[in-house]
């Protein structure tokens, strides 16, 4: 074995440009691959170190519904499969004074953070005493925001700061890298949890707003823990009709909700990179092929004094090892550059980012990476060997002839799949460009440079009773109107693509029935000059006006979307229809319908646009407001004026989320524009492996017929009849692969139709597109040794062995 190793590290050195490329090849195989299993193992496979993760499950009242207040006591009350279970709603907060900082929080009761089986690393977690309402004020801060904010003070715990205007004890710090995982957070990391005191809501079974957190008891699973609660809610529904009625209690494992929806994407690229890796080591093997025809009188002799197969097996396999071991130490330099990547473009919170790292077992699955890149680039190449005979040292002309036909079948093989499956990489990416660029031509409307949009969050004592926030937002809203530039203005209570809240609604006829399910409407508050501000076509009727309020006999002004009206009277005039609550008795409102507007999308930029009603907030406005500004400022020069607007209002208060209407929509789209591409990054590298795979194959292919394109050549064939005879068998072999590959992209086409937005399959023009780029890139492999073989003189030719 060490022989064979020495005398392969001999011939390597010499032959250096084969050796220098081979193993670059199969660096970018490896590397490349290394770092989408980091990405992969940290997202999807094993994405959270708590103590025994698969205890961990979101509990809901229905497929994707919140919980209400009674729905958690009930179920807190009668399971038994919880060994904790809590429920938190996520919300801003302000930090400090004066240059205040808005944070992402959550309150909690004491059996949330329990339920991730993670202690504290300095004081305690919340308990029982701190959810009873009147109890002293207490926090829970994350590490980075003990490190960040408070100096790392060793004492932290105890000591009192500033949380929306009012001081807060800190009782304990959650260690370092603690991921606070919740479906309901997004790409947000929870830095404060606070107590929630929910006992004067224990009766509210109607609105649903929280969360619901448990770790099962060690034995149960999660189907049983499904099973119970349902039981639990068959039985609520019998005692409670008229709020129970279609609530479907269910138990998902956590793992399922945080990868239910990013796991197929990540997925889907660790098969793109893989088949990457496929093409390095078919182009390897291309090569050691090639290079083996070369080296075939030199098997012939070792078979001559007495090597056996395996002795040739041997040699031939050892040549692919030394060049993929080389390939892999590239590539972990190639992969860590790639995971820093990752890191940066991933749309995932920053304690997810940070567990995308070569870490061992990332380390071991780099090694079998390296093995199998040396059994699939050594593999055919050793096959060729075996086929050696003494004849190959006999006859003069042996160079290539023993063997050679099934090695250019090999090599053939080889390329023609490389083709194939660039050509299906290659379509993938078109579909997810294409896709994308439907996604944003889609939300056009709303994007726009000129509008910068902010959020704003009033919390505290100070904001607690109903007058003092309408008070505030209506002397912040005549602030932003007087600002210069400035041309309108508009609030509202939810933003479009970030979700938002719903209601039950009674159209035309309908009664209050609780057998029945009644239309879904999303419910938006706004100020009159939303529409105006956002950009959006009021395409009916009037706009809201202050008047449209809602008054003491509960009527309202109301305009509609146009999926409602699709919805709700797809045959009659919308204008004057009445909807009202989908309630028993006393409903909060009747809503007369004065225009309709335009739609937009609700719960993202590729979900589908819900029905939805617009209200005017005057004397009703909520804690949390998006401000919305047209101006002919650039966005970057508004914000610090709006900064300051709020400040000398109140410097508790922090801006949040300040961005463009036009950066509202690239943050929607992030995870297909990232999708999209690395499917683009991929492709491209494969394109141009297989680029330099034909032409390798083709120089040697040609190298073996040189005698014979003399011939042609001193019988009078011009240039152009030689560049036809080499770009005819390239372009036989990317026909092939392409008719391959056109298969295997119709099957993927079908395989992605869920993660593609408005493509109902293969498109012809995506097809077209991704031909063009394979025959491109076929025709600069083709080029070099078609010019090199025109150029050929035909003695030098007639004279070479």
């Amino acid at each position: 074995m060490l022989s064979d190793l020495r005398l392969t590290l001999r011939h390597l050195t010499r032959a250096r440009a084969f050796t220098i490329t081979a193993i670059l090849t199969l660096a970018v195989g490896i590397g490349a691959a290394t770092a989408m299993f980091s990405a992969l193992r940290a997202m999807v496979i094993h994405p959270f170190n708590y103590p025994a993760a698969e205890r961990l499950v979101h509990v809901w009242s229905g497929d994707g519904w919140s919980l209400s207040p009674a729905d958690f006591f009930d179920l807190h009350d009668q399971s038994s499969s919880f060994e904790a279970f809590g429920v938190y709603s996520s919300q801003s907060v302000n930090l400090g004074a004066e240059k205040a900082e808005a944070i992402s929080a959550v309150t909690a009761t004491h059996g949330v953070l329990r339920a991730y089986g993670v202690p504290a690393a300095m004081g305690r977690l919340l308990e029982p005493a701190d959810d009873v309402k009147g109890a002293p004020p207490v926090a829970v801060i994350s590490h980075h925001l003990w490190r960040q904010n408070l100096g790392g003070d060793p004492d932290v715990v105890g000591r009192d700061f500033r949380l929306n205007g009012a001081q807060v004890r800190i009782v304990g710090v959650m260690p370092e890298g603690f991921e606070f995982a919740s479906p309901r957070m997004g790409r947000r990391d929870c830095q404060i949890w606070l107590p929630y005191a929910l006992e004067d809501q224990k009766q509210q079974r109607d609105s649903h707003w929280l969360g619901g957190v448990a770790r099962l008891r060690e034995g149960v699973t999660v189907g049983q823990a499904d099973a119970e609660i349902k039981s639990i809610g068959r039985r609520l529904s019998e005692l409670y009709p008229d709020s129970n009625t279609h609530k479907h209690f269910l138990v998902r494992s956590l793992h399922y909700e945080m990868t239910k929806e990013l796991g197929s994407q990540v997925w889907l690229l660790f098969g793109a990179v893989s088949l990457l890796l496929l093409v390095a080591c078919a182009n390897v093997a291309s090569m050691l092929l090639a290079r083996g025809a070369q080296r075939q009188g030199e098997f012939g002799v070792r078979v001559a004094l007495g090597a056996t197969r395996a002795n040739l097996l041997r040699l031939a396999l050892t040549e692919s090892m030394v060049l993929a071991v080389g390939g892999a130490l590239i590539g972990l330099g190639l992969a860590a550059g790639g995971v820093e990547i990752l890191r940066t473009i991933a749309p995932i919170n920053e304690a997810r980012k940070a567990a995308i790292t070569l870490d061992g077992t990332v380390l071991l699955f780099a090694l079998g990476a390296t093995c199998l890149a040396s059994l699939l680039a050594g593999v055919p190449p050793a096959l060729a060997a075996l086929r050696t005979s003494i004849a190959s040292v006999i006859r003069s002309d042996a160079r290539g002839a023993v063997g050679s036909r099934s090695r250019h079948h090999m090599l053939r093989a080889l390329i023609i799949g490389q083709i194939a499956v660039a050509f299906v990489l290659a379509n993938g990416a078109a579909l997810f460009s294409a896709s994308y660029f439907k996604l944003l031509a889609a939300n056009q409307s709303l994007s726009s440079d000129r509008v910068l949009s902010a959020q704003l969050s009033l919390r505290g004592e100070r904001y607690e009773e109903n007058e003092d926030r309408v008070r505030f937002w209506e002397q912040l809203l005549a602030r932003l109107q007087s600002m210069p530039g400035v041309t309108s203005v508009g609030l509202t209570s939810k933003m479009p693509l970030r979700g938002g809240s719903n209601t039950n609604a009674l159209v035309n006829d309908e009664v209050y029935d609780p057998t029945q399910r009644r239309l879904i409407v999303e419910r938006s508050s706004i100020t009159p000059d939303y529409f105006k501000t956002m950009g959006l076509t009021l395409v009916q009727g009037r706009n809201l006006e202050p008047t449209d309020d809602m008054t003491d006999d509960k009527h309202l002004g109301l305009v509609v979307n146009q999926a409602m009206v699709r919805k709700a009277w797809p045959d009659k005039n919308p204008i004057g229809q009445i909807m009202r609550a989908n309630q028993p008795s006393d409903p909060w409102y009747i809503g007369t319908v004065v225009g309709v507007v335009e739609d937009v999308r609700q719960w993202g930029a590729d979900a589908e646009v819900q029905p939805e009603m617009y209200t005017t907030p005057k004397g009703h406005w909520g804690n949390t407001v998006y401000l919305n500004i047209r101006s002919a400022l650039p966005a970057a020069q508004l914000a610090p004026l709006v900064r300051a607007d709020v400040a000398q209002i109140d410097s508790d208060l922090a801006l949040q989320n300040v961005r463009t209407l036009e950066q509202l929509v690239l943050d929607s789209t992030e995870s297909q524009r990232v999708l999209a591409g690395l499917v683009n990054t991929f492709t491209a590298i494969t394109l141009g492996l297989v680029a330099v795979g034909l032409y390798g194959t083709l120089s040697y292919h040609f190298l073996q017929r040189t005698r014979e394109i003399g011939v042609r050549v001193a019988l009078g064939a011009a240039q152009r009849d030689i560049l036809r005879l080499v770009f005819g068998q390239g372009s036989r072999w990317i026909g092939c692969g392409v008719v391959l590959g056109t298969a295997g992209s119709i099957a993927l086409a079908t395989t992605l139709k869920a993660l593609l937005y408005n493509m109902g399959g293969i498109d012809p023009l995506v097809l077209l597109g991704a031909s063009l780029a394979i025959a491109l890139a076929g025709g600069l492999a083709c080029w070099l040794p078609a010019r090199r073989a025109a150029r050929l003189n035909p003695l030098t030719a007639l004279h070479a062995n």
